[in-house]
């Protein structure tokens, strides 16, 4: 099932006015909105198959990461280059960018990885303009799980230039492993992500 689009222009107090429309959104349950691109993208949550190799991923994660890190799936990532707001599928951050009980979005600056798991609505995005977004605002890493690349495949996004595009970008057919760098330094079986 796609997503509902909602578009505006850019010029400056038009995209004020989609900011505040993003911020005060009231949304049924099963429905998440992200600005992604000048546009606020309203979609389902994940069909079951997604939510199983989250499942395997946060499982696999839990075991490695420290104890001051927090793994969360339903935090928005604020990203100042562009001024979008992504809901990643899975993020890690330091456990202190979660504390405060007044602030709904993490800066992208308390961000370690994100993950982002396609599905055919939201793939093209996935592969496109998520990548520019974390990128232009240094996310560290972004892991790319996609079982919709014929098999499947992982891709492993690093070293961001904060321009828009990663410097690194190792690909991996599932059931090969890939390595998440620094800050995580984990080598990841793919191997789970199999059908």
């Amino acid at each position: 099932m796609g997503g509902l689009v909602m578009t505006a222009p850019l010029p400056d107090q038009e995209f004020e006015d989609l900011l505040d429309l993003h911020a005060r959104l009231e949304l049924p349950d099963g429905m998440r909105a992200e600005l992604i691109g000048g546009e606020i993208v309203i979609s389902p949550t994940p069909a079951n198959f997604h939510n199983w190799i989250y499942g395997r991923l946060q499982r696999r994660l839990n075991r490695e990461v420290p104890e001051d890190w927090i793994i969360t799936n339903t935090a928005t990532v604020f990203l100042p280059a562009t001024e979008e707001r992504f809901i990643p599928d899975l993020l890690i951050c330091e456990s202190e960018a979660l504390k405060s009980m007044e602030e709904w979005q993490v800066q992208a600056d308390d961000v370690l990885l994100v993950a982002e798991i396609t599905s055919p609505s939201t793939r093209a995005r996935d592969l496109q303009a998520k990548v520019k977004g974390y990128a232009h605002s240094s996310v560290p890493v972004y892991l790319l799980i996609d079982p919709h690349d014929h098999e499947g495949s992982t891709t492993v996004y690093s070293a961001p230039d904060g321009k828009g595009r990663y410097r690194d970008e190792h690909r991996a057919a599932f059931g090969e492993p890939v390595t998440l760098p620094e800050p995580l330094g984990i080598e990841l079986d793919t191997a789970g992500f199999l059908k």
